[in-house]
């Protein structure tokens, strides 16, 4: 799969325009229940650890989740749009964030050259198995990135409740390709140009991943900028290499 290709498209999709109108939702967005509850998972996470943590967010877009973190005392932001990083400087809620150190970066998450074992926490909401592929690469990575004892918190597309607005030929195609070998797979959702996931497709991905424990559950949006329903699952980084 072309991890480079794909990044690029997405900074083109990211410009000045759509950067600012996406910073506009999230004061519409953060006032949702659908916000509310992600943003509670989020808090309940962080506090699971007891202590100031070092925290991943992998396509932070405008920093929508800033807010939601506690005990964080570092956190890396990450997205392939310097436009969207922009916005980031000026997240929503701003006055309520409570991070110690907040680094923006730039960059194709596929590629980024970070140290192995240096987070407690990653997460990635709205990015992954939607606009970027979720596949065993990616997940060997976080997993690799992850500290012994980090959790990893992340959203996916679910493809079926995107049927009601996709032409017949759309459909078959995505009914098509769970039934593929993985490969193909991926080659026909990068042909979609979008990486929505079935059940299925996700916990088998988690199944050959290297994680000791993950749990996946389903939720539907109540928001309007979420139309459909989305996989939620937490993997947990035990001590199995």
């Amino acid at each position: 799969m072309d991890y480079a290709r794909i990044a690029d498209e997405m900074k083109v999709i990211l410009d000045p325009a759509y950067s600012r109108m996406y910073r506009e939702c999230d004061e519409h967005e953060v006032a949702t229940e659908n916000h509310r509850q992600i943003g509670a998972l989020l808090a309940r996470v962080c506090r699971s650890f007891h202590r100031p943590l070092s925290a991943l967010d992998l396509g932070c877009g405008t920093g929508r989740y800033f807010h939601c973190l506690e005990n964080v005392e570092r956190l890396v932001a990450v997205d392939a749009s310097p436009h969207i990083l922009a916005e980031a400087r000026t997240p929503v809620l701003e006055s309520e964030i409570r991070i110690g150190r907040i680094e923006l970066v730039c960059g194709n998450i596929f590629e980024l050259e970070l140290e192995p074992r240096s987070f407690d926490f990653i997460y990635s909401i709205g990015v992954l198995g939607e606009h970027s592929p979720f596949d065993r690469f990616l997940c060997q990575r976080v997993f690799d990135f992850l500290a012994p004892g980090g959790a990893f918190f992340f959203t996916v597309v679910d493809v079926f409740s995107k049927f009601p607005r996709m032409s017949v030929k759309r459909r078959l195609a995505e009914s098509l390709c769970p039934l593929l070998p993985y490969r193909a797979r991926l080659r026909l959702r990068e042909r979609l140009k979008t990486f929505y996931m079935t059940h299925w497709e996700l916990a088998a991905v988690m199944e050959h991943s290297p994680f000791r424990t993950f749990e996946i559950s389903r939720r539907i949006s109540t928001s309007p900028d979420w139309f459909g329903a989305h996989f939620e699952c937490i993997a947990n980084k035990g001590m199995r290499q």
